[in-house]
């Protein structure tokens, strides 16, 4: 078992009792991993750290499910797909040195049934919380639009909690834990912008309605109906419908999306066919567009007593249809002048490409992320204004179509009476604009051709400034963390590749803390600048690079290295660095550096993450043995410089 954290100890005791932790759980069999309670870990999703259970029977209890054997799932968001069984997920949870409240949230509003236990180290259980859309919110500690879980350890140190979830659409597990406090802030956030979304939606709503009753156009209304339907639909998958419109009515919570979704295809297939005039213009597919409509219509009454996988599959099938339809119905009657049909078919576009990568991410084709979870929403809202544009293009149309006829006919008198005088004088005319145009074409072209070569040029210094400035630390001049996450696989795989060695070199700031407890910040900063000038001064060029891992901690790789060469270069560092003398009353009067080695052997596969927790082990033995030394740790091999 290996402790995932990151706990910003704030002494000497607090980092030996790290190092103990982590000296014995690298001893233990990897099992699970542990989760510790730290804001490191907060906001992230899980899936990594959870174990899961496939119950088939759907009839295992808590006894049952503690003594099954678990498997390690795959993706920070687990997504197993339309599944009849029930799912076990498991966590492994340690309390950390914070002391907030904590709180566990799912944040896939459509799965059916929640049951969160907290088991003790010893069996027992501790808390027991059943949630989930089929559930009535009544009784829940935190009432929410997600599935938010309290954690109670009541004074146990490491507790497990077992998740046991169902569901009739996609099995989407997205686990995160917050801080209680941070939870509320950053949901705060979200709630606002889709609050934004949804009041966008019945703004438009209204504002198409008010149109109906003063144009008394019936195609309006079948817009309100289908931004009605769209509305509806936000409020299922946002989870607001669960949580304020019907948290007490759970058959309809179960139902709301499917009666929202076939009500969306209901009137939005009829607004296309009403649209683009299919009946007028004797539409070839008229009678599966009609068939798509009113089976929408069948199903949205029959949904309530057919199952949920089938209501699935024919909820999926008629969008599908519908908009394949309108496609085809755009395709036969598009016209290059035409705006309103040149407007619905963006817009139709847009809707087709959220709902599709909606349908994709709740079918588990594709991860559920911030991304795909708010593709369907903006592209609903982006179809509605686009669609509310169509419409009343439409009525400027009609209404320019009646003028212009009335205005052709005046001119096509005039025209036949000027005709002939204007065919020399229209070729003559002609001849000249394509010889301007030609002329002034060419001109543009150049002078186009010179921007953007210059432009891009500007553009391709600022990148490459840019790309600088995010790879170097600004205080101390080295290369920051990002770049080091980045050169490590690179240049181990390169070592890997020439089949030469490379080493990395973990170096700490002994007593950095103290340093600015005891003479200020700005003395701290000037001790770090002094040591990255000093270490860069001293790598060896074209082989090392420098890199300010964190806080006080530097990190050397240097390539086409061996252990020994790597041990002298730490040597000298550290020699070097004790031998620094600091200006002024206000510092220091000695410095010195804690190092651990590791280095890659050619011919031994090793990956950067085993590299960079041996040179850390090696690490934590220098500053354990004293600091002011040089530690190496390379697999069974061990030694010690100080």
């Amino acid at each position: 078992m290996r402790l995932i954290g990151k706990a910003a100890l704030s002494s000497l005791w607090c980092q030996g009792v790290g190092l103990l932790l982590g000296l014995l759980m690298l001893s233990a069999p990897v099992s699970a991993q542990l989760v510790v309670l730290d804001s490191a870990l907060q906001g992230h999703y899980l899936g990594d750290y959870l174990q899961g259970w496939e119950d088939v029977d759907r009839d295992a209890d808590l006894a049952v499910a503690q003594r099954q054997d678990y498997s390690a799932l795959r993706g920070s968001i687990p997504n197993l797909g339309h599944t009849g069984a029930a799912y076990w997920f498991r966590l492994e949870l340690q309390s950390g040195f914070q002391s907030e409240s904590w709180v566990a949230v799912v944040s896939n509003k459509l799965l059916d049934q929640v049951d969160v236990y907290t088991v003790a180290a010893d069996g027992t259980l501790l808390d027991l919380y059943r949630g989930g859309a089929s559930r009535p919110q009544t009784g829940r500690s935190i009432p929410h639009r997600h599935t938010v879980i309290p954690i109670r350890l009541q004074g146990h140190h490491n507790v497990t909690l077992y998740f046991r979830v169902t569901s009739s659409s996609s099995l989407q597990f997205p686990l995160q834990i917050w801080p209680l406090s941070e939870f509320i802030e950053q949901d705060e956030g979200q709630t606002l912008l889709t609050g934004l979304l949804i009041g966008t939606l019945v703004i438009m709503l209204l504002y198409n309605f008010f149109l109906y009753t003063a144009l008394r156009d019936p195609l309006y209304l079948v817009y309100v109906g289908s931004v009605t339907g769209f509305t509806l639909l936000q409020l299922c998958t946002k989870g607001f419908g669960y949580r304020f419109l019907w948290a007490q009515y759970p058959q309809l919570s179960a139902m709301a999306v499917f009666i929202a979704g076939f009500a969306t295809v209901f009137f939005a297939t009829t607004f296309v066919s009403g649209f683009l005039r299919l009946k007028q213009r004797r539409f070839f597919l008229l009678p599966v567009v009609n068939l798509c409509r009113w089976g929408a219509l069948l199903q949205l009454v029959l949904c309530w007593f057919v199952p949920d996988l089938v209501n699935v599959v024919l909820l999926v099938g008629l969008a599908t249809l519908a908009i394949t339809l309108g496609f085809i119905a755009i395709a036969n009657y598009y016209q290059a002048g035409d705006r309103p049909v040149q407007i619905f078919t963006a817009a139709w576009l847009v809707l087709l490409l959220g709902t599709l990568l909606f349908l994709a991410n709740k079918l588990g084709v594709i991860p559920i992320n911030d991304f795909t979870e708010q593709t369907m929403a903006v592209g609903l809202l982006i179809e509605v204004i686009l669609f509310s544009m169509a419409l009343g293009d439409r009525i400027n149309n009609e209404k320019d179509q009646a003028l212009r006829a009335r205005q052709q006919e005046l001119q096509a008198l005039n025209a036949e009476r000027v005709q002939q005088q204007n065919i020399l004088r229209a070729e003559a005319t002609a001849r000249q604009a394509r010889e301007a145009t030609n002329a002034l074409q060419l001109e543009n072209n150049q002078r186009l051709e010179a921007e953007v070569a210059q432009r891009t040029a500007e553009l391709e210094q600022v990148n490459r400034e840019l790309e600088q400035l995010v790879r170097i630390d600004p205080l101390t001049g080295a290369f920051n963390r990002r770049c080091f996450n980045e050169s490590l696989p690179a240049l181990l795989n390169r070592a890997q590749q020439d089949e030469c060695g490379l080493s990395l070199l973990m170096i700490d700031l002994d007593h950095f803390k103290s340093i600015n407890d005891t003479y200020g910040h700005g003395a701290g900063d000037q001790c770090l600048m002094q040591v990255a000038q000093c270490i860069q001064r001293l790598l060896p060029p074209e082989r090392a690079d420098l890199f300010r891992y964190g806080g006080e901690e530097f990190a050397v790789i240097l390539s086409a290295s061996d252990m020994q060469g790597a041990l002298e270069l730490a040597e000298r560092l550290r020699l070097a660095v004790t031998r620094i003398q600091l200006q002024g009353d206000a510092m220091p009067e000695r410095i010195s550096l804690s190092i651990g080695v590791a280095s890659s052997v050619p011919g031994q596969a090793t990956t950067p993450g085993n590299l960079l927790a041996q040179a850390d082990a090696a690490l934590y033995r220098a500053k354990a043995g004293g600091r002011n030394q040089v530690q190496v740790q390379t697999g069974e091999q061990e030694r010690s410089l100080g």
